[in-house]
């Protein structure tokens, strides 16, 4: 029997990046329809998925009428017998606003990979949850019938923003392909330090900017950010800012890097995020042999406390950063690579994850 999943994301690069070796580790019983905008990811979209479904929404605006209006006209067409994964918590609202009049018969689940901007502890954020929560409360019982998170701490700020009661499930990561990963051979004679993630306020940059700028003058030490701002979003850095990073003497720019291929030629990954679900990057430097060094938030410290590989820094102190890059000793701190990896093979690979999927699809569906 051949089972009907429609993945929606707001961002094709969610369905390739975080989704597209699920994808094709799943149960062939499943077949897997995309719906997104078809951009910069197209190609590997078009050809991943079973089928891809165009939706025309702007990914930079929160509140895109016209994205909602034909989201709305692509659920008409969802059969009673299909199942709807969301993708993202702005996957989520768009639905809810398409979906409001509108008795939707086939069942739905999201995928709550972090919160995001809308739990961000900034103004904007909170006008906006303040506005929109009295129609999540009002619809999200209606309209979702199984929400999986990726840590507790997200889970339960989530449910007790939005007062949901139906089903929930705890799947730690969104799969990591460890067969593309490369091992790192060597440290390097100067320790190569690195921050990899979009450039937003969200993710640390300005915070391991401080840290490079610190620690500017120890000629043993070098600084390297791979990346690229997120313009649309309310998080993300300015050209202006983006510019003075390309031209900064403490750091340097790489742009967007292969992680599976590149991350293997740094020493230290330094992640000041400020919220994540279940980090992806912390999974991809440690299985490429990096020393870790992160902020001690959900979605970061699960991963650290599991393996017993890396550092955590409470309340992202930035001199706390700056010791432990000065006391870093490669022979101590590598010492427990092979258990993590073990670890990670097992709990976090694409291989882990698909096992969980398949399951959740075969109980939902």
């Amino acid at each position: 029997m051949t089972l009907m999943i429609y993945y929606l994301a707001h961002s094709d690069w969610i369905l390739k990046q975080s989704r597209a070796d699920i994808v094709k580790s799943l149960d062939t019983k499943f077949k897997i329809t995309s719906i997104c905008p078809l951009e910069e990811n197209s190609e590997e979209v078009i050809n991943i998925y079973n089928k891809s479904i165009l939706w025309n929404t702007n990914k930079n605006i929160f509140f895109d009428v016209l994205g909602i209006i034909q989201l709305r006209k692509i659920l008409s067409k969802i059969d009673k017998s299909d199942t709807l994964h969301i993708f993202t918590i702005k996957s989520l609202y768009m639905f809810i606003f398409a979906s409001i009049f509108y008795n939707k018969e086939f069942k739905v689940m999201v995928s709550i990979t972090g919160l995001g901007f809308l739990f961000a502890n900034t103004l904007l954020a909170k006008v906006v949850k303040f506005l929109t929560r009295f129609l999540i409360i009002l619809q999200i019982n209606k309209k979702v019938d199984l929400i999986i998170f990726q840590n507790i701490e997200n889970k339960k700020d989530f449910i007790k923003y939005s007062k949901y009661s139906n089903k929930t499930r705890i799947v730690e990561g969104s799969g990591l392909n460890t067969k593309k990963i490369k091992i790192k051979a060597d440290t390097n004679p100067k320790t190569k330090v690195i921050f990899v993630g979009r450039l937003m306020i969200e993710k640390g940059i300005y915070e391991y900017i401080k840290i490079a700028k610190i620690m500017n003058e120890d000629s043993n030490l070098e600084f390297y950010i791979a990346g690229k701002p997120d313009f649309g979003n309310k998080s993300s850095i300015s050209e202006e800012e983006l510019e003075s990073i390309k031209n900064s003497p403490y750091v340097d720019y790489l742009g967007q890097i292969n992680v599976y291929e590149e991350l293997c030629n740094y020493d230290i990954l330094i992640q000041p995020s400020h919220h994540e679900g279940l980090s992806r990057i912390l999974l991809e430097s440690m299985y490429a042999g990096l020393y870790c060094i992160c902020n001690d938030i959900p979605g970061i410290k699960e991963i650290i406390m599991k393996t017993n590989f890396g550092l955590l820094i409470k309340n992202n102190d930035i001199e706390s950063y700056v010791d432990a890059i000065k006391s870093f000793n490669s022979d101590n701190e590598l010492s427990n690579y092979g258990n993590a990896k073990n670890i990670i093979n097992s709990d976090y690979s694409v291989e882990a994850i698909a096992k969980e999927f398949n399951k959740i699809y075969d109980e939902f569906v």
